[in-house]
């Protein structure tokens, strides 16, 4: 009787400390590239996960330089979400010194999100240095497609339930809410930038394709003369030439983090409306991906 007693008082003990350990169980560590990914993985991971990204606010990712604190987060992760498409190359160097065997190419810490991605601008020529910035695996700029939104949480919660199987139902359930989210809520974003596709538009850089793809939007040129390439006057009084020539209504539209001023100036030359908007999240109180596209949506409409 004793030692039924014994027996029963190990297996409540046992019961509970398994309890214990889910209740404390320490949450993934998710390392994303931008606040863009990080604010996906959150609404996929929820509270299973802890989750930071390399790059604050909106960025030219061109110009990043890693950083030490950079290598800490890299080597504590056991996820690592990355863009990919040679647009985030410098991260190759990150995860060499963080000597994170987890987050390696091909281990499951490893997600290159662009893999289920439809690319778009594929160059179909030999490239050579005189294309300027042309990006040999497409235009890297596919989260500014919130469709893209809903493959990037798809391919985070399919690594998460295989990093953490036991909680497959939550982020299955939570990826299902996002998905809907997105549907609810473009819907009603392209109703606000239905009046948009017959404008004229002009953007600074090739930030924009998979933005204009969803939303039926057309560039007919762009600041730069090519890829990279800083704004020519040449160019400029090209561009101002040809877009005088119509009547349509006129639209110059930049990401925030190049020069204000020249397409500014630009715009009134052409009696174009103007818009500068960052294009992460992260910046002017922008705080989650759907909020990106609610920000974007207002500030190009208004």
């Amino acid at each position: 009787m004793y030692y039924n007693k014994f027996k029963h008082l190990l297996s409540v003990v046992f019961i509970l400390t398994c309890l214990m350990g889910n209740l404390y169980a320490s949450p993934l560590k998710v390392v994303a590239i931008t606040e863009d990914f990080a604010s996906i993985a959150t609404s996929i991971g929820g509270d299973k996960i802890e989750v930071k990204s390399l790059v604050k606010g909106s960025r030219n990712l061109h110009d990043i330089n890693p950083k030490p604190s950079m290598v800490m987060m890299v080597r504590k992760a056991d996820l690592l979400i990355r863009l990919g498409m040679d647009q985030d190359s410098w991260i190759d160097g990150l995860i060499q010194v963080a000597r994170n065997n987890k987050i390696f190419f091909g281990k499951n810490g490893y997600l290159d999100c662009s893999h289920e991605i439809k690319k778009l601008e594929i160059p179909t020529t030999n490239i050579d240095g005189n294309m300027g910035d042309v990006h040999k695996s497409g235009n890297p700029h596919y989260w500014l497609n919130p469709n893209n939104g809903k493959i990037i949480a798809k391919e985070i919660r399919d690594r998460l339930i295989i990093l953490d199987p036991k909680n497959e139902q939550f982020y299955s359930k939570n990826y299902t809410s996002f998905a809907r989210k997105i549907d609810i809520k473009l819907n009603e974003w392209q109703k606000r930038m239905a009046p948009y596709k017959d404008f004229q538009i002009v953007t600074y850089h090739k930030v924009w394709p998979y933005f204009f793809d969803v939303f039926e939007l057309h560039a007919i040129g762009e600041l730069e003369p090519l890829p990279g390439i800083p704004p020519t006057s040449r160019h400029l009084m090209s561009l101002e030439t040809m877009l005088k020539k119509t009547n349509s209504h006129k639209l110059v539209l930049s990401a925030s983090f190049y020069p204000r001023q020249v397409g500014e100036s630009f715009s009134k030359k052409i009696d174009a409306k103007y818009a500068s908007v960052p294009i992460n999240v992260g910046s002017l109180g922008i705080k989650s991906y759907i909020g990106l596209f609610d920000y974007l949506v207002e500030e190009i409409t208004k």
